[in-house]
């Protein structure tokens, strides 16, 4: 072998080691940090590093504003999805995406086609909904364990602030986030429940928690057994639970069906290009080809939209 190679390989080989070896060792101390933070927490040092306050000021983005239902819809997700940028950053990042997609389209079609590179923008949106989602189902999970410990709390002569205080100490993230901020408003002044709508608008797809808020504020209206009402909602969120997961497991069949549909294609124009890989050059050098693949990505989408519908129950 060429000594020149031989120094490319072992220099390619040295790189990529220390690159991975460097990603273990982050990776062990951030989750190292990460539980010497969450300890302190538990330990009652609700504000924890500015970086981590529960109490953390919303800014407001007036571009959210400008663009109507649109920016509302867009505000709702980063909220729920508690990252730190606004709207405004959302758009620079969906940009930013864009930009690049097209320029890679260039690169390889060098051709209008390259336009498609635009669905790139989109990246970061869904990137967002699927934080918004996971962390809307991480604190419908942690919700009813919080409830318990609430009445637990009230049962043992505390009060419903102080009872918010010892899920933001003793629950885990997310749903400890979302009390402790409760509390501190709380404790700051702010009405309780103005505090409670506030935690309803940053979790605009809890359901549950819409429940809970709404369950509290009636019972200090009207009065009523606290921990009771604490305890039947809990039992009524744990039932939903076992009811998704039972329907979840009758739809699994039609789930992996549409997996290994929406799979296939792409596994069979792999395998065409590694063994033929002139074979497909009319589809991307023809305009005709062209056409083709628009209207084939336009069935495989409703394909894959049906498929999914047909999967899906509504609860």
């Amino acid at each position: 072998m060429n000594p020149l190679l031989q120094v490319l390989v072992a220099s390619i080989v040295f790189v990529g080691a220390f690159v991975v070896l460097s990603f273990v060792y982050w990776g062990v101390q951030a989750r190292k940090e990460e539980q010497q933070r969450e300890l302190a927490r538990r330990l009652g040092q609700l504000s924890g590093d500015p970086g981590n306050t529960l109490f953390r000021t919303q800014v407001k983005d007036e571009l959210a504003d400008a663009l109507g239902n649109l920016g509302r819809t867009l505000d709702e997700h980063i909220q729920q999805a508690n990252v730190e940028y606004t709207v405004s950053g959302l758009l620079v990042r969906m940009a930013g995406f864009a930009a690049i997609g097209v320029m890679v389209g260039a690169v390889i079609f060098q051709s209008l086609v390259a336009l498609i590179g635009l669905a790139a923008g989109f990246v970061p949106y869904a990137i967002l909904v699927s934080k918004s989602n996971e962390r809307a189902s991480q604190i419908s999970a942690q919700l009813p364990d919080a409830l318990d410990l609430m009445a637990r709390s009230l049962r043992a002569g505390h009060g419903l602030s102080d009872a918010m205080r010892m899920c933001a100490e003793e629950c885990p993230m997310p749903i400890a986030m979302e009390f402790g901020r409760v509390y501190e408003e709380h404790n700051l002044g702010r009405d309780l429940r103005d505090a409670l709508y506030n935690m309803i608008r940053r979790n605009p797809q809890n359901f549950d928690m819409r429940i809970f808020v709404s369950s509290t504020l009636l019972q200090r209206d009207t009065g009523g057994n606290m921990i009771e009402i604490l305890q039947n909602i809990s039992k009524t969120i744990r039932d939903r639970f076992i009811f998704r997961g039972k329907v979840k497991a009758l739809t699994a069949e039609a789930r992996f069906s549409a997996y290994i549909l929406g799979g296939l294609p792409f596994a069979v124009t792999a395998a065409i290009v590694a063994l033929r890989p002139d074979y497909l050059d009319p589809l991307i050098q023809d305009s005709l080809g062209h056409i083709f693949l628009g209207i084939v990505a336009g069935l495989f989408s409703t394909g894959i939209f049906v498929m999914r519908k047909v999967s899906q129950v509504e609860l």
